[in-house]
């Protein structure tokens, strides 16, 4: 049996799992009110949620709740004006994290999809994001991991030693940690010994991490092709099961938090609109 046979046996279970639990999140969500009545059906008001949410995106409304989600979700508005280090810390981590989720699932579209199903790995755009050591999948890839240690490593210095009184420290914050580290290391360390077991692409030289590391080691007398699979088959697996605790964890609150800062600031722009709109001249 393949490595990538065994993770897709790991993985989708694990997946299912995930969807479960976010099922559950939804559930508790849904047992609030909804236009000032709680008596409607979960499954009304999920309805009522989602066509409301279709109309405001298809309508002039959407530049305003784009500018707000990314002020107030992806940019952190609230967080940079109290505390930038604090700022930097998880917007690194953050979209370091989302970069390197986003290359792996353009990189499974297009060589599980667009190339076997449709035949398209002809195209250039297309084969760029399944081959690794593409000029720009390397340099993308690279930039993700650096973006998610560092800011992982102000995360920990932060929670960890510099413990500031306010701070509460869980064991899920420990095992998160730990994870997201193990995950990073893992990460590397796959990089560094598929890029000494063979190239895939014209210029491995891109990572600009990675491969000036795997220079460094590559006159060891190592199964670079045997570690491959085995690193990535770990690499991949603890990348899944970070995601199924993503709904059972504190970490939730921080996508819950995210929307209810863009909805509030949608309603604050909204209503300043409003009352400017009759100031007389």
């Amino acid at each position: 049996m393949s490595a990538e046979t065994l993770f897709w046996i790991i993985h989708l279970p694990l997946m299912l799992l995930f969807l479960v639990g976010l099922a559950d999140v939804v559930g508790l969500w849904l047992q609030g009110r909804v236009e000032g009545s709680g008596q409607v059906s979960p499954g009304r008001k999920f309805l009522f949620l989602l066509g409301r949410t279709l109309r405001a995106v298809f309508s002039h409304r959407f530049p305003l709740i784009l500018k707000a989600f990314v002020n107030e979700a992806w940019f952190n508005r609230r967080l940079w004006q109290t505390s930038r280090w604090r700022w930097l810390s998880h917007f690194l981590l953050l979209n370091g994290f989302l970069l390197l989720m986003i290359l792996s699932g353009l990189a499974a579209l297009s060589e599980k999809v667009l190339y076997h199903l449709f035949h398209l790995g002809h195209v250039p755009w297309i084969a760029m994001w399944y081959t690794a050591d593409h000029p720009v999948t390397a340099l993308l890839n690279d930039i993700g991991g650096l973006m998610m240690t560092v800011g992982l490593i102000f995360y920990a210095v932060r929670r960890y030693l510099v413990r500031p009184p306010q701070l509460r420290t869980g064991a899920m914050d420990t095992w998160m940690v730990i994870a997201l580290g193990l995950i990073l290391l893992t990460g590397w360390m796959a990089e560094i010994v598929r890029l000494n077991a063979q190239y895939d692409g014209p210029a491995p030289y891109m990572a600009f991490i990675g491969y000036p590391l795997a220079r460094q080691v590559s006159g060891w007398d190592l199964p670079w092709a045997t570690l491959t699979d085995g690193l990535y088959l770990g690499h991949g697996l603890l990348v899944s099961v970070v995601i199924v605790t993503i709904p059972y964890s504190k970490f939730l609150h921080v996508v819950a938090t995210a929307l209810t800062a863009t909805v509030n600031r949608v309603q604050e722009d909204e209503a300043l609109a409003g009352g400017t709109a009759h100031v007389p001249a």
